[in-house]
């Protein structure tokens, strides 16, 4: 029965194990694939590489075959798309107008309508009665605006044959189109900017303001509430990690039949705790960016209430809120990814069959896939933030630039750290909580990804590693440990009775129920190991669980000096033998005065 238990709890570990890693590579698909969509898209812009004598095109301007089309604006919304011929050096365009100049001659003719900036003194113009019209001159269609204010009829544009070209159409079908836009527009933008409409578009962005101030009031609330209840979660988690690390010093006598039950109801009610945090963690960070978007969206929705800040808020507010959105949402993937995998570690530390070796790789590759998975999140972000921005190619061949720079310089290094890094995955070399030394710098692992590794040392102090300056480690926390213990006694002592006293309390120590969990074995090594000047030394190996062979080490030492007074075991002292000129060696005439070993310094 106990063997298909824990074939049982095997096949559990494996299958947890698989299914971590077919889950980590399944988000890494996921957004390598996003990140190849991105790639793809920008590699479908039009050719980095313009033709010679080409320069590139203006924002807002695009270019078909011969052609080259913009679009006529009022009031920040787009009416309908002009185009002219192709204008190949913009900076000596000879007789040809580029289609941004015609356009912005066009808007300003709209804009001298609505704002009456060129019309004469005291000429208002009235919605309902006015009328764009359709004349020919010059065998081409023009539009014009009537109004019974105007003593004249006002030229708004003419359709030409590119326009015509352009929009696969005729002329005289692209003019009524264009006439029906038009009036519908200038009677829109006429009517917004009367007395009483001015008077409701203020009252309406009085009440948003105010609507925003109270949302914002009531989220600031629940956001001091939580605040509250975080700092109360956090008090009571450091309470009880203090006390399952106290109940874990606790477990090690075997007489309490209780104290492992206990313990362990006090773990799972631990990272019950720790759940609930992380969900007030969330909440409040919902509720911080819940607060910026109602002032995003309420100074958007004032801006585009009145029509003359309808451009500024489109082209200033639009990029903003698109950028806080972008990161918003990566912010909000990010952390939920992050409460999956803390989910899964959870539940695996809960399981009464996970080793702490196990839970401890778990922990460990997670915290490698939350940092593969935040950079890959926030690179497929930037990619589509700067695809939305329609950066124009010498931008692209400029970022292009200065990114190969500085992966040609970081690079080797960068690479080097990567391999090491997932090498040590791969290996299992240590984990997050092992004890590691590398080279001269020993510490306890805090932090490990596939570029650094951080050690927090005796002192205190946080090391930073790259991997790749970890060519040998020595773990000493791994499976077992081992405490090599030393003492030297003097040289005239009864080494059979010093040994035996060694032996006796070693024996008395690992049969103490408060250390007879901790030490494993004290029979690999016993004996004298050494004999100068300085005494006997007697060494022996006491092998003990992970990270217990200094506590145990410290603890025998405290022993030993006490079995030693009792049986007045002196320890080595070193010694010297001085002879003087003149005078006979007290060795080669020994004398009943003459007591211990002593070593010849000649004068």
């Amino acid at each position: 029965m106990a063997i298909t238990r824990v074939l049982r709890h095997c096949r559990n570990r494996a299958n947890l194990l698989r299914q971590l890693g077919m889950c980590s590579i399944a988000i890494l698909m996921v957004l390598i694939t996003v990140v190849g969509d991105r790639a793809i898209a920008l590699g479908q812009l039009p050719s980095l590489t313009m033709p010679s004598g080409i320069a590139p095109l203006p924002s807002g301007v695009e270019r078909r075959g011969s052609l080259e089309a913009t679009g006529v604006r009022l009031d920040g919304q787009e009416l309908f798309k002009i185009a002219s011929p192709a204008v190949a050096n913009r900076s000596e365009p000879g007789n040809q107008i580029p289609v941004e100049v015609r356009a912005r001659q066009i808007e300003a003719n709209l804009e001298q309508l609505v704002t009456r900036s060129g019309l004469p003194d005291g000429t208002v113009l009235d919605p309902k009665t006015l009328k764009v019209v359709i004349e020919k001159l010059n065998g081409q269609p023009v539009l014009f605006v009537k109004d019974a204010a105007l003593a004249e009829a006002k030229v708004l544009l003419t359709v030409t044959d590119t326009d015509a070209q352009y929009h696969s159409t005729s002329k005289i079908q692209l003019a009524t189109q264009w006439e029906e836009i038009l009036e519908r527009e200038l009677r829109q933008a006429l009517e917004l900017r009367q007395p009483e409409a001015v008077q409701q578009q203020i009252a309406t962005v009085v009440k948003t303001l105010v609507a925003s101030i109270l949302l914002t009031l009531v989220l600031w609330a629940a956001w001091a509430f939580l605040r509250r209840r975080k700092h109360m979660l956090e008090q009571q988690q450091a309470a009880e990690t203090a006390l399952i690390h106290t109940q874990d010093l606790m477990l090690s006598e075997p007489s309490d039949s209780e104290a492992a039950p206990q313990s362990f109801q006090e773990v799972r009610h631990h990272f019950s705790l720790e759940r609930r945090l992380q969900t007030v963690r969330f909440l409040r960070w919902l509720i911080f960016w819940a607060i910026a978007f109602v002032w995003m969206i309420g100074l958007a929705y004032s801006f585009n209430t009145f029509p003359q800040t309808r451009r500024f808020a489109k082209k200033v507010i639009a990029i903003p809120i698109v950028l806080l959105l972008t990161w918003f949402l990566t912010g909000l993937l990010n952390q939920l990814t992050d409460l999956v995998v803390d989910r899964f570690i959870q539940s695996r530390k809960q399981d009464q069959y996970s080793t702490e070796a196990y839970l401890q790789r778990i922990a460990t590759i997670a915290n490698v896939i939350k940092g593969l998975k935040m950079t890959l999140l926030y690179v497929v972000a930037i990619l589509s933030v700067l695809q939305w921005l329609n950066l124009v190619p010498g931008s692209i061949l400029t970022l292009g630039a200065l990114v190969a720079l500085a992966i040609s310089f970081a690079a080797q290094s960068l690479v080097k750290d990567l391999v090491n890094g997932f090498l040590i995955l791969l290996e299992d070399q240590f984990r997050i909580g092992d004890n590691i030394r590398v080279g001269t710098i020993s510490g306890m692992v805090e932090n490990l990804n596939l570029r650094v590794t951080q050690l927090r040392s005796d002192e205190g102090s946080l090391i930073t590693l790259p991997n790749s300056l970890i060519a040998q480690v020595e773990n000493r926390s791994r499976t077992w440990a081992r405490a090599d213990f030393q003492v030297e006694v003097a040289y005239d002592t009864d080494v059979d009775r010093a040994l035996a006293v060694v032996r006796e309390t070693v024996d008395c120590m690992a049969q103490d129920p408060e250390w007879q969990s901790v030490i494993l074995d004290t029979h690999e090594l016993f004996g004298v190991d050494q004999i100068s000047h300085t005494g006997i030394v007697i060494r022996i190996w006491i092998k003990t669980i992970p990270l217990k062979q200094w506590n145990t080490a410290r603890e025998l030492r405290r022993r030993i000096k006490i079995a030693f007074d009792r049986n007045h075991i002196q320890i080595g002292t070193p010694q010297q033998r001085i002879i003087e000129s003149g005078k006979p060696d007290p060795i080669e005439q020994p004398s009943s005065s003459d007591q211990g070993t002593f070593i010849q310094d000649e004068k």
